[in-house]
Formats: C-alpha cells, structure tokens, sequence
C-alpha cells in the first residue's frame, strides 16, 4: 500500500475518524485505525465497540493512491504525527506488511502495524429507509437536550437520549430525573409505525462535533439494536441503549400558578454572578423571589460561609403578582438557559416545590424542565 495525501485532508479525516478510538481497552487493535486503498478509494475506519467511524476518499488532486493495500496504524501516534508535521503532502507506505513509513517534508516516521486481520469487521450498510435530518438541526438538538443526560451509570438507561417519532414527529428526550429537556420537532418520512430508540448521549455528542465540518443532510439508519448516521461521505454507527426508557409525558403540565417573561441575556449574568457563591459541598443554589408589592424579581444565593448576593431584575411580564419564592440549582438552570437561542425566555411555576418549566415563544418546541431545591 502507497499513497500521497494533502496534509491538510488526512489531518481533518483523522479528527473525524478518531472518535471512534478507544483509549482504555485489553485489545489493543481497537486503539489502531484501518486503511484500506482499493479502486482509487482510500477507507479510514475506527471502532471502540461502541461506535464505529469511517471516511472513504476518492482519488483527487489532494489524494493519489500508488499502491492498493490495507494495514492497521497506531491511532493517536498517527494522528499526532500528521497533526505536527510541516509539509504540505504526505507520503504513507507499508513494508512488508508490518512497517508503516510516514514522509513529509523534512520528516521520517517509521511506525509499527498491528495485526491487521485482528481488526473487527463492521457493517456500515443498514438497509432500512433512512430519516433525513439537516445536520445543523441535528447540532442543534444534540446542544439542547445532551447535558440533561445522567453522566453516571447508576441508571444506564438515562445516559443515553431518547428519540420517538411518531406521525411525522420527531422527540428527543434526556433527564437525569433531576432535569429534563424535550425538543420536538417536524420531519418528512413515510414510517407508518412508532420508532423508539435510545442512543448514547456520548455517541451523539462525538457525532456532532463531526458535524461541525458537515452541512449536507444527515441519513439516520436504524437496526435492531444500531443506529448508523451517513452524511457527504462520513458513516458514524452507535449501538442503542437496551431498556424501557423512563414515561415522561405526564411531566410537562399545561395548566401554570404562575409565568414571568424575562430576557435571556440578563437572566442569564445574573444567574452567572449569583453562583460565584458555592457552599462546602460545591453546590450553588438561586433563590427566586417575587412581591405582589414590587415591580422587580428579586434573585439571591447565599452561602453561610462566604456571603450573600442580591440582585433585582425587571421582567419583561408576569402572568399576575403575587408572593412567590423558587430555588434551583445555578448549573442546571445556566445549563437550560443556554440551550436556547432566543432573545426571551418564559418560566413557568405549578408551585414552590413543583417542577418548574422554560420554553420561549419563538421557540417552543424546546422545553426545559427543573426540579426546585428547598433552602428555606
């Protein structure tokens, strides 16, 4: 196998195909990234059994294979050596099928194949009908619904998100039982039955910041127990979360005590600034409160041993006044605030110890759900 590659391609296929690298593991093949040079394509594939990455690259002005062949290389001493060195092409080759000569410029490496018939074998070819998404709605789903995941695996059920759709309607759904956040959203498809799946949250997260440098439509294949994302010329594959994912559609109410309109941007440094207030178990808390007698809603956080902060902010409107106080955790809400991209928010409140609700006018089909803390 011989090939001569731009520097600038092969570096940026790298950075997508190695997420699908495993760090941590007893086999060490599965730390090594397949090549394989065939019929003017050049095939980069990884896999950590969790997910399995592959590019395929024709035959180009930047790509031009001498030889056919495939080999295993070492994964992260591959990607940094393509990541440092200076020249504008780079020169692979396999000796004998266990050296691999790396030349650009300058520079010499000589790194050792694995063996390359240890390399798992992995299907990128689903063949069910695909849902066609835009990936930069896809981005935009995964930034608003991935951080409510549950980052242990306590209940492994709920690191992963959850993804229904239903008469042309997509739902993807993630909570740690602390938290929840809901994007729904309109797709075209012809499925005539329900689809419910649950896909690592890590999974989405690594295919996403791929995505970045992707914006054609996504083509999402499901299996039994896979999901298989294919756009331009990038295949990204997950295996599923088994299990009954948890039934959260009692949880956001239509009926409301209470609403408050406020501007994003505000709400946002002030929550900002009340959790520099961290008591001794590295937690901050934002108290909420609101005067029938006041114009302004006050928003406090306290810490016995440092000190308090006081802020008032004018909402933009309150669905009635009345006395009220709320408590939540400053990372959750900074967190759900974030996910939106709108100029206002609206907070919805059934109660002082019930769960709380964030939406926008302009964007609806997003929802944050908070559960409160008691502080007072």
């Amino acid at each position: 196998m011989k090939f001569e590659i731009s520097r600038t391609l092969l570096d940026n296929t790298l950075q997508s195909v190695s997420r699908g690298l495993s760090n941590k593991t007893p086999l060490p093949i599965l730390m090594g990234i397949q090549l394989i040079a065939k019929d003017n394509l050049l095939t980069f594939i990884t896999t950590n059994k969790e997910i399995s990455v592959r590019v395929i690259l024709e035959s180009s002005d930047d790509l031009d294979i001498i030889e056919d062949g495939s080999c295993v290389v070492p994964g992260k001493y591959f990607v940094d050596i393509v990541k440092r060195i200076e020249g504008e092409k780079v020169e692979v080759t396999l000796f004998d099928q266990t050296t691999i000569k790396i030349l650009s410029k300058n520079s010499d490496f000589t790194l050792r194949a694995y063996e390359k018939n240890n390399f798992p074998n992995t299907n990128f070819d689903l063949n069910t009908q695909p849902i066609v998404l835009k990936s930069k709605e896809l981005k935009q789903i995964v930034k608003q619904t991935s951080f409510a995941c549950a980052s242990t695996e306590e209940r492994i059920i709920l690191t992963s998100i959850n993804l229904t759709i239903k008469d042309d309607q997509l739902t993807v759904i993630a909570t740690d039982s602390f938290r929840l956040a809901r994007r729904t959203s309109s797709i075209s498809s012809d499925f005539n039955s329900k689809i419910q799946i649950n896909i690592p949250c890590k999974s989405l997260e690594e295919f996403s910041k791929i995505l970045n440098d992707y914006n054609e439509d996504v083509n999402v294949y499901i299996s039994n127990n896979q999901v298989l994302f294919k756009v331009a010329n990038l295949s990204f594959m997950s295996r599923l979360v088994e299990g009954t994912y948890p039934d959260t559609s009692s949880l956001i109410p239509n009926d409301f005590l209470l609403s408050i309109k406020l501007n994003r941007e505000e709400l946002i440094s002030v929550v900002n600034r009340a959790s520099l207030f961290i008591d001794s178990e590295n937690i901050s808390f934002v108290k909420f409160s609101l005067s029938k007698n006041s114009n302004n809603i006050e928003i406090s956080s306290n810490s016995t041993e440092i000190g308090r902060v006081v802020e008032n902010l004018k909402p933009i409107e309150v669905s009635e006044n009345q006395d009220f106080q709320i408590a939540f955790s400053t990372k959750y809400l900074m967190d759900a605030l974030k996910a939106f991209e709108t100029q206002d928010v609206i907070m919805y409140f059934r109660g002082e110890i019930r769960p709380a609700i964030i939406t926008s006018e302009s964007n609806v089909e997003l929802k944050q759900l908070l559960i409160p803390v008691r502080t007072f």
